[in-house]
C-alpha cells in the first residue's frame, strides 16, 4: 500500500474497504480489508481519529495491532496503526515524527504508544531514531527515505547539524511554558532573492530569526507576511480570491532561486530555483493578461495558525537527516536527479551523525499572536475572470508570452502540524535493502538501516 510520507505527523495509518473513497475506486493507492487478516486485532474500536489542516480533512475508525513490513523489511509485529472505515482521504499516512505528536489514542495511559520508528529500533532494523529525505527534483518520479543511514551520494556541500527548538505550548500566549520539541522546529535566520544576475535581494530582517517546522507533508512553504509580501511583490505576484497568490508560469523558466539560510553564521544554506517553487497552472491562459503561459500558483504563502512551514517546495532541494534520538537535524543542499545508491553509510548509536561537518546553534522564537494575524500587505488582488499579473522588480529575464508551464505535484491527503495538503510528489514506491555499510548490488537484507 502507498502512504504519504509526513515527517510533520507521527501516527501510521491506512484506509480500509469500507471507507467512502474505496468504495468509490478512488483508492488507487490500494486499500486494506480486515477480514482478510489474521493478524489483525481491534485494540480501541472507533477511537481513531485524525484531523488535517484542509477543510473537512479528517477520517477516523479504529486502533489496531497489526502485522507490518516496509519495503521487504523484517515483519514489525503488534505495529499500533489506524483503520480509516470513514473519511476523506484515498490513501493512508506515514508519519515519522515525535509520538508526543500523535493523534489522541485513549488506550495507553500517557496518551501515547510506540511510532514504527520506535518498533524499528526495538527489533533491531536500525540504531536509532534516525532517518534521511530526499524528495528530488519535482519533474522526478522517485525520491527516498533512508531509514537509520545517510546517502552521501544525495547532496553537495557540507552537512550542518541543528538542534531542534522548543515548542511554545501555546503560541497565542506569550508567557506559555515552553516544552521538549514535538515537531521539527529548526531556527531559520536568513531568506534571499537570487537573480538571474547572481545579485541577491535580502527579503528578511537583519536580525531575523525564527522556528520554522520541516514537514514533508506540507506542499508548499508558508513564511512570515513581510518576507511574502517582498518575495510577491518582486515577482509581481497576484492575489487571487481563493488566496492563491498567482504569477505567469513562465517565471519558472527562469535562472532565479530563492535562498534559506539556517542557524546563523556558519549555518546551512540552500538555494531553491525558481522553477521547483511555481508550479501547477491554476488560471488558463486566456484568463491571464499578456502571458500565454497562463498563471501558476507561486508555492508560498503566509502562516497559519502561527506556523511558519517549510514544506515540499523547500525540501525538494534540501537533503535533510531527521535525529529523533537527540533531537537534532542536519541539513545540506541536495543533489537532484540523483539515483545512486552507492556511498550510504549506517547511524551508528550515539549522538553523532556521519558527515556532519559542524553544529550550529542559534535560537529562534515563534510568531506571537498579532504577528501570526497580521497578513500580508500591499499584494494587488484579482478581481473579474481576468487576471493581470503585476510588474516583477526582480531581475527575471523571462518572455512575458513564454509558453512553458510547469507541472503540478502529485496531490494527495492533508497531513499534520499544520499541513496545507500533503503532498507524495517525488517519494520512492520502492524500498532497496542494504546491508550494514553499503550497498553491494541489490543483496542483503538491512542490519542497522534501510533505504525507501
Amino acid at each position: 500500500m502507498a502512504v504519504t510520507l509526513d515527517t510533520g505527523s507521527s501516527d501510521l495509518w491506512i484506509p480500509s474497504v469500507s471507507s467512502k473513497p474505496c468504495r468509490k475506486g478512488d483508492c488507487d493507492g490500494g486499500e486494506f480489508d480486515p477480514s482478510k487478516s489474521s493478524t489483525y486485532n481491534v485494540i480501541d474500536q472507533g477511537g481513531f481519529n485524525i484531523t488535517y489542516a484542509g477543510p473537512g480533512d479528517s477520517d477516523a475508525g479504529n486502533w489496531v495491532e497489526e502485522s507490518v513490513t516496509i519495503g521487504g523489511s523484517k515483519t514489525i509485529n503488534s505495529t499500533i496503526i489506524g483503520v480509516a472505515l470513514n473519511g476523506a482521504d484515498d490513501h493512508g499516512v506515514m508519519g515519522v515524527g515525535y509520538d508526543t505528536n500523535e493523534a489522541e489514542a485513549d488506550f495507553f495511559r500517557n496518551g501515547t504508544y510506540p511510532t514504527v520508528l520506535d518498533h524499528m529500533v526495538s527489533e533491531g532494523l536500525i540504531n536509532r531514531k534516525a532517518y534521511s529525505l530526499y524528495l528530488n527534483d519535482l519533474n522526478e518520479t522517485t525520491g527516498s527515505i533512508c531509514f537509520g543511514c545517510i546517502d552521501f551520494t544525495k547532496y553537495s556541500g557540507d552537512l550542518v547539524a541543528l538542534p531542534l527548538q522548543q515548542s511554545a505550548a501555546d503560541p497565542y500566549d506569550e508567557t506559555a511554558t515552553e516544552i521538549a520539541p514535538s515537531v521539527f522546529y529548526v531556527t531559520l535566520t536568513g531568506v534571499s532573492f537570487i537573480d538571474f544576475t547572481g545579485a541577491e535581494t535580502t527579503l528578511s530582517s537583519q536580525d531575523y530569526s525564527q522556528s520554522v517546522v520541516l514537514d514533508s507533508g506540507t506542499s508548499e512553504v508558508l513564511i512570515n507576511n513581510d518576507i511574502l509580501t517582498g518575495l510577491a511583490n518582486g515577482l509581481g505576484a497576484v492575489q487571487t480570491g481563493d488566496q492563491e497568490y498567482v504569477v505567469p508560469c513562465s517565471y519558472s523558466n527562469t535562472n532565479a532561486s530563492i535562498r534559506y539560510t539556517f542557524g546563523g553564521q556558519g549555518g546551512p544554506s540552500v538555494n531553491v530555483p525558481l522553477s521547483e517553487v511555481i508550479y501547477g497552472q491554476v488560471v488558463p491562459p486566456r484568463d491571464m493578461a499578456g502571458h500565454s503561459s497562463g498563471g501558476c500558483n507561486m508555492g508560498i504563502e503566509g502562516p497559519i495558525d502561527g506556523q511558519l512551514i517549510l514544506g515540499d517546495t523547500f525540501l525538494r532541494n534540501a537533503y535533510v537527516v531527521f535525529d529523533l534520538d537527540n533531537y537534532q537535524v542536519a541539513i545540506a543542499q541536495a543533489r537532484g536527479g540523483q539515483a545512486s545508491t552507492s556511498s550510504i553509510e549506517v547511524i551508528p548509536t550515539g549522538t553523532s551523525l556521519p558527515g556532519v561537518s559542524s553544529t550550529v546553534t542559534a535560537t529562534g522564537t515563534q510568531l506571537d499572536y498579532q504577528q501570526a494575524n497580521a497578513g500580508a500587505t500591499g499584494i494587488p488582488e484579482a478581481y473579474g475572470s481576468t487576471v493581470t499579473a503585476g510588474t516583477p522588480t526582480f531581475q527575471l529575464s523571462v518572455s512575458a508570452t513564454a509558453s512553458n508551464a510547469t507541472p503540478s505535484p502529485t496531490s494527495g491527503s492533508s497531513s499534520g502540524s499544520g499541513s496545507l495538503a500533503s503532498s507524495s510528489s517525488g517519494l520512492a514506491a520502492f524500498i532497496t535493502p542494504a546491508p550494514q555499510a553499503a550497498f553491494l548490488g541489490a543483496a542483503g537484507v538491512i542490519a542497522g538501516a534501510f533505504l525507501f
